[in-house]
Formats: C-alpha cells, structure tokens, sequence
C-alpha cells in the first residue's frame, strides 16, 4: 500500500514538474499554447522568468504544445526557447492583484540553418573559413524586410557588419523604398541586423563565397512584438458577456477561452475598458484600464457568485473526541483557489490523520465538461494541490496523501445545466486505511 501511495505522490509531483514551488512568489498561473509561426505545429518549449533576482525556470509546454505555469510576482520577462526556433523575450505587466490562471498563445520563428548566400540566425553559426577572401568579386544582393504572417513589407532599419572591411553600413526601407541594393566587392562573412517598429530584432549572418554575376533578393521574415491583454474573471456565471474597447472605437474581438477567461491581441500605449455583464439581463459591470504596455499584460477581475453548500458523507468518531469525515469540496467555474468555509473541515482532518497513524487521505479532483479536455484536467490538479499543500502545511505526512486530478471524466450528474455542472466542479476527500507495515 506505501509503495502504490508513493507512485502515485510521484505521478502527482511529475504533473507539476514545470511550476516552481515558491508560494510567497505567485501571482497567478499563466496558460496557452505554444506552435509555429503557422498555428499548426505544436511545440514544446522551455519558459523561464527574469525577475529582479535573475532568470527562474518555470517549466515546459508539453507535446501538444500546452503549457501551464506559476508566474512570479517579481517577473519582469517572460522567454521561451525551442531548438530550431528565435528565442523570445516578452515584457510580462502585472496590472494590480493578481490570481487564478492567464491564457495566451505564443508562435514562434523557425531558425534558419548556417547555409552558403542566405542569411541564417547568428545562434546557428559555426566555424567556417572563406576560401579566396581576397579576390575580387561583385556580388549584388537586395534585402526586404516582411511581416511573418501577412507577407508584408516593413519600413525597417538594416544594418550590415562587415568582417573583413570591420565596417558597418546601415540603410532605411521605407514606403517609397521597400527594398536595400548592395553591392559587396569581397568575399565575407556579414552581421545582418533588421529593426522595425512593433517586431522582434532580427539578427543574422551571411555567408557570401560566390562570384556569381546574378542578383538576389534576401527575405527577412520578422515576428510581431506581442502586445496581449490576459484577463481571469474569478467565479465567472455561465452566460457572462464580456466586451472590450477603446475610447472612439468600436469593440475589440476577444479570444474566448471559457466564460472566465478571455485575451486579446491589442496595440500597446492605449488605454482599454472590459465591460462585464453577469448576464445579458443585468447591468454592465465597466472596469477602466491602465494603458497595455507592450508584452503581456495580465489582469485578475472579480464577480460575486453565491457560495457553493458543502454536503457531508459518513462520520467516523476517533478516540480524544476529534471527529472527520468523507467529504466533498466544491469549487467556483474556473477556480482553484481554496474556499475558506472548506479550511475548518481540513483543519479537522488533519488533527485526525495526526492523531491516527494508520490512516491516510485520497484526495480527488474533478471539473465539469466545458471548455479544453486538457486544460480541464490541469485545473482539477490544481485543485486537489491546494488542498494537498494546506493539509502538509498542518502537519500531514506527503506519505499519507494519495492525490490525483481526473479532469471531467467522472462527473456525478450530467453536464446538461449549470445546477448540474456546479455539482460536478468538486474535490473528494477520502479517509482511508494505511497498510499497516507503512507505519
């Protein structure tokens, strides 16, 4: 029994491997998805935090690109890394207090191979000699600069360094001027720099030990600087309408996670209102925005939502009069942070586990069926964690804690109304006999 307690704690801690333990540091979860520059391949990807005491690792999205971490409250940039892939580092904004889960979605750039006439990322670059460097030669190449996504030509800043002249030539392309003609007289190896206003820096070589007569056209594909507005509405309702805007313009399309969870792509230095309604027959609840920086910005916002009733199943008396039982911990739509008409119950719980050695907990976690499959399972982990952490706060042994998140396999009634689906978002605290050699 010990040994399947303990594989199963295992299995716990391993679904939560790419979350940092620090609890005094937390200021919410940060979710999504993280693909290609084409939205169609998935990616997994390290994430990491610089914060004012230097870089803190914060986990990796999985195989399917889906990630979920703890973000500090003292981050100052969020960085994602993937091999063969342009490093990112966005600018992370917390706006006020902040709780629950952020959702966003991240593309990323594919790095271009070291390769002979063809600029490749810097990061890529190995040892290479040139070959008659100083023979004479005339080589013309022209650079564009163009939007990832869109194709489209950018205004941008280019500039060249040179290693074998150690000279740096930098041109502007503008509207009237899309393109950059050079015109190179030696074999080189080149630094190619591309800046442009609201997109990540490029910064690239160029191997050029050809003596061929015929122009070229260099591409330079540039990722847009993300500029994401994430809000976590706390006990959101079913129904809830949620709008977005600024001043003189009409309202922004919101990428819908669940009725609790929205985030848009937005332009950084404006200020942005979120209009929210309970429903669409009640009066509009408007929150002012501070101006969205570049980067991510990340808001927490509260509805009032009657509290859930708790049910109790069989009593189990103890000796020194301390009583526990089963029970059933109910969670608001979205949320997992711990109710505190629940934390007398746990209070009990493990003043009896203390007190009776030969019993243990399994602690299960379930969601109702709205929403991602995926992220419904790692929401129902992160239920049974909070709970599993408060009672180890208390004084239970890890050992005597068997925890699991089950997602919306197992509902108790169908998710066929809200009544319904509210009595299925739920935690089941089991007292359970330990394998007595375990003590």
């Amino acid at each position: 029994m010990k040994t399947r307690l303990y594989i199963i704690l295992l299995l716990f801690q391993a679904a939560f491997q790419g979350v940092t333990t620090s609890l005094h540091a937390q200021c919410g979860y940060l979710a999504g998805k993280i693909t290609d520059i084409s939205g169609a391949t998935p990616l997994v990807a390290s994430l990491s935090a610089k914060t004012d005491q230097g870089k803190q690792r914060l986990g990796k999205s999985d195989s399917l690109g889906v990630f979920n971490v703890e973000i500090p409250c003292q981050i100052i940039e969020l960085t994602i890394e993937c091999p063969q892939f342009q490093t990112q580092h966005i600018p992370v904004n917390i706006d006020g207090k902040t709780e629950g889960t952020f959702f966003i979605s991240l593309a990323m750039m594919p790095l271009g191979k070291q390769t002979s006439d063809e600029p490749y990322a810097q990061s890529e670059q190995k040892h290479f000699e040139l070959k008659d460097s100083l023979k004479a030669v005339s080589i013309v190449r022209r650079i564009e600069a163009r939007d990832a996504l869109s194709d489209q030509r950018l205004p941008a800043e280019i500039c060249l360094y040179y290693t074998q002249k150690q000279k740096k030539d930098c041109f502007a392309l503008t509207t009237d001027r899309p393109r950059a003609e050079i015109v190179f007289t030696e074999k080189d190896i080149v630094a190619i720099e591309v800046k442009s206003a609201g997109y990540q820096a490029y910064n690239g070589n160029l191997i050029l030990d050809k003596t061929d007569q015929e122009p070229r056209t260099y591409i330079i594909k540039l990722n847009r600087q993300r500029t994401i507005l994430s809000v976590n509405i706390l006990q959101a309702q079913p129904g809830i309408l949620c709008r977005l805007w600024s001043d003189g313009q009409s309202d922004i399309g919101l990428n819908r996670v669940n009725d609790g969870h929205y985030f848009a792509e937005l332009v950084p230095g404006r200020s942005y209102k979120l209009g929210i309604a309970p429903t669409s027959s009640a009066p509009e609840l408007v929150t002012a925005m501070a101006s969205v920086r570049e980067g991510i910005t990340v808001k927490t916002l509260r509805v009032a939502e009657r509290p859930a009733p708790a049910i109790t199943r069989v009593e189990t008396p103890v000796a020194r009069g301390i009583t526990a039982s089963d029970k059933t911990l109910y969670f608001p739509r979205s949320d997992y942070k711990l109710p505190m008409q629940s934390r007398t119950y746990l209070d009990s719980v493990a003043m009896y586990i203390l007190e009776n050695k030969h019993k243990g907990l399994r602690i299960t976690g379930h969601t109702d069926n709205v929403g991602n499959a995926g992220l419904n399972l790692t929401l129902s982990e992160y239920r049974v964690r909070v709970i599993s952490r408060y009672l180890i706060g208390k004084g239970v042994p890890e050992g005597a804690i068997a925890a699991v998140g089950v997602g919306s396999k197992f509902p108790v009634r169908p998710n066929d109304s809200e009544e319904n689906r509210r009595m299925n978002r739920r935690v089941e605290v089991q007292i359970i006999d330990l394998d007595p050699k375990s003590n």
